[in-house]
C-alpha cells in the first residue's frame, strides 16, 4: 500500500532565534548558529551596516517563496533553469516614530515579481502561483492574523 503525501503527518518545527543589541542601532540575530546583523539607515541614526528588520522580513518572504517555487516546480515536472525575484513594499514610519496613530505600522503592501526561466504556460503559471500562495508559511503568516505574544521581563 502506498502512502499519500498529502495525508502524511509531519511534526511541527520549532523556529527560534535570539537577538542582542549591538553597537549603535545594530541588532545581532542568531538562529541555529547562523548570524544576521541588522541595522537602520544612517538618516535614521544607524550605521547602515546591514538590512533593516523590515528588509529582512522581505528577504525572508522571498526566500520562502523561492524555495517553494523550486520545490513545487520540481515535484510537478516543471523545468526551471533559473528564478529571479524582486520584492517591494511600502512602510509609513510615522507610527514607529510615535508621530501619527492613524496609519498602519506595518507594510502597507507587499509585491513579489518573479521571472521564471524558461517561461511557463498560462496553466503552469496559474497552478504554480496557486500552490505557492497555498503552501508558503510566510505568505500565510503575513496574510492571516497570527497570535503574537510579547512579554517583558
Amino acid at each position: 500500500m502506498t502512502s499519500n503525501p498529502a495525508e502524511e503527518k509531519i511534526e511541527p518545527i520549532r523556529i527560534s532565534a535570539t537577538l542582542a543589541a549591538g553597537q549603535n542601532r545594530r541588532i545581532i540575530a542568531k538562529a541555529r548558529g547562523h548570524v544576521i546583523e541588522m541595522d537602520v539607515r544612517k538618516e535614521r541614526g544607524g550605521d547602515d551596516a546591514g538590512p533593516t528588520p523590515p528588509e529582512c522580513l522581505a528577504m525572508a518572504l522571498g526566500g520562502c517563496v523561492m524555495n517553494l517555487t523550486r520545490m513545487i516546480a520540481r515535484d510537478s515536472g516543471i523545468r526551471l533553469e533559473d528564478v529571479n525575484m524582486a520584492i517591494s513594499g511600502d512602510i509609513d514610519p510615522s507610527k514607529a516614530f510615535g508621530l501619527d496613530g492613524n496609519v498602519r505600522a506595518g507594510f502597507l503592501d507587499l509585491s513579489i515579481a518573479m521571472e521564471l526561466i524558461p517561461g511557463l504556460s498560462d496553466g503552469e503559471r496559474e497552478r504554480l502561483q496557486s500552490e505557492i500562495t497555498r503552501r508558503c508559511p510566510l505568505c500565510d503568516t503575513i496574510s492571516n492574523p497570527t497570535p503574537l505574544r510579547i512579554s517583558l521581563k
